[in-house]
């Protein structure tokens, strides 16, 4: 939504006394002293059905809108923004917000070296399971490598036991892989959203 839409949204939908709370002020019988002008004696009225006011003071008046702009003393786009953002609205594209877009960008960047890391940390895994798996076979060739006859128990024990190590390795490896394809999923998934 574009700062327009989310003004009519806002002027639509946003009461003045939600705005009024905002800031800390309880009107009474519908009037409050305005903030714009000193005075003693509330001459500010709130319209409730219109979600206006009016200030019989000094003649400001207008929607919610105007009244952040004057409280503010800012321009109409970012009276909407702080309305869209202090009721947590939601009309305006997170992008909307300047501010709001960099620290985005920062949480993107963020989260991005953090798969790299994770997608490190899981390769450098892969690559000690299988210089262990390397390790274990070039030991079994040499085992296997001698006369039948030479080859003692506790031989036939290693090599019985690499082989169900050599099943728990590649075990490891797949639950590796799948890990990083469940934070590459993650990612994407953050991506769209965030």
């Amino acid at each position: 939504m574009n700062v327009k839409q989310a003004a009519q949204a806002i002027r639509d939908t946003v009461d003045m006394e939600s705005v009024l709370h905002l800031y800390g002020y309880q009107p009474k019988y519908g009037f409050l002293c305005c903030p714009f002008h000193g005075e003693k004696e509330p001459s500010l009225k709130i319209y409730p059905k219109t979600g206006g006011w009016h200030c019989f003071g000094c003649g400001r008046g207008g929607s919610v809108i105007d009244f952040v702009m004057e409280h503010e003393n800012c321009s109409f786009p970012t009276a909407v923004r702080a309305i869209d953002k202090a009721l947590n609205l939601r009309l305006m594209d997170p992008c909307e917000y300047p501010e709001d877009a960099s620290r985005q960008q920062r949480i993107q960047a963020a989260l991005d070296k953090f798969v790299e890391a994770v997608n490190a940390l899981c390769n450098m895994k892969i690559r000690i399971v299988e210089l262990t798996q390397k390790m274990n076979l070039d030991f079994v060739k040499a085992i296997e490598a001698k006369e039948k006859q030479e080859i003692t128990a506790a031989e036939w024990d290693v090599i019985h036991q690499w082989k169900e190590e050599d099943q728990y390795l590649e075990y490891q490896k797949e639950k590796i892989e799948d890990f990083k394809e469940e934070v590459a999923a993650w990612r994407r998934k953050a991506r769209r959203t965030g």
